[in-house]
């Protein structure tokens, strides 16, 4: 395992160094900044070899350091002893943040690479800010690692299923009228959402996309006129299929999420920046 990790951060160096980028970012979540990911989004875990649920990996041209929290610094220290990345333990005094510790090690003018879906828009824009002091700039290069992984895990693809009414309390159509009433009093038109449990509750849907969180991957746009689904469509059974259009919800394919935000042509959308990925958040305002 850790000649594996040694040639894993060395292949993305290279590819780093084909870019001219200084410095790569990657942490523990997904697409919908999710705690716990399934197996296609652990790329933390693939490159650096820790299990941990939490933690973030930075890769520079000749180090690479992690850090995680206090649950995993025993953890932590025995998977990566061998595969010389330092480990970083967070909220100790000694212990620089990772915007510190970029700052320390980049030159004025070099550049931090991310992939966008896996930081919050809030998260990306306090990260320039702070960066930008030291001239040293951040860039979203999308999914890099994923160009090396070998044998990478399929994207998760359960079916999703009906969660019963007596359960939800509420209706899908009950709740899409009551998230229409609060936006039209806000003079809002439509409403994007990416949290997956947010999405599980507005549709009364469950899946099993994650280890011990019935929810689907996915992403759903709420507006004044319609409500479409963004899901793979081998996730949709004919039984859901056949709810979703009782409800109204028409389905889109969950990788044209982007491009549907990129031409949508509705007045104003509602996110959340907490909790809607970069990538989402620069489609809707390119």
């Amino acid at each position: 395992m850790q000649q594996t990790v040694k040639e894993r951060i060395r292949a993305l160096r290279m590819m780093l160094k084909s870019e001219a980028i200084s410095a790569f970012i990657i942490p523990s979540t997904d697409p919908h900044l999710s705690e716990y990911v399934a197996s296609y989004w652990k790329t933390r875990e693939w490159i650096s070899g820790f299990t941990g649920s939490a933690g973030t990996i930075v890769i520079l041209k000749d180090k690479a350091g992690l850090w995680t929290d206090s649950r995993y610094f025993l953890q932590a220290a025995q998977q990566l002893e061998g595969t010389d990345i330092t480990l970083y333990k967070e909220m100790l005094p000694e212990t620089p943040t990772i915007i510190e510790f970029i700052c320390q090690n980049l030159l004025p003018g070099e550049t931090v690479g991310i992939d966008g879906k896996m930081f919050s828009a809030n998260q990306v824009e306090q990260m320039k800010q702070k960066l930008e002091t030291a001239n040293v700039h951040l860039k979203d290069y999308g999914d890099l690692p994923g160009k090396i992984w070998n044998n990478r895990p399929d994207m998760p693809d359960a079916p999703a299923f009906i969660y019963d009414l007596k359960y939800a309390g509420k209706s899908c159509g009950e709740k899409v009228a009551a998230i229409r009433t609060e936006l039209k009093e806000k003079g809002i038109f439509a409403l994007f959402l990416s949290s997956l449990d947010e999405i599980a509750w507005t549709l009364n849907l469950r899946g099993s996309d994650v280890h011990c969180n019935p929810v689907i991957v996915s992403y759903l746009l709420v507006t004044q006129d319609e409500v479409v689904y963004f899901i793979s469509p081998e996730k949709i059974t004919q039984e859901v299929n056949e709810y979703l259009q009782e409800q109204q919800v028409s389905l889109r394919k969950y990788d044209e999420a982007e491009s549907f935000l990129n031409s949508f042509a509705g007045e104003n959308i509602l996110i959340d920046p907490k909790k809607t990925n970069y990538a989402i958040y620069s489609a809707i305002n390119p």
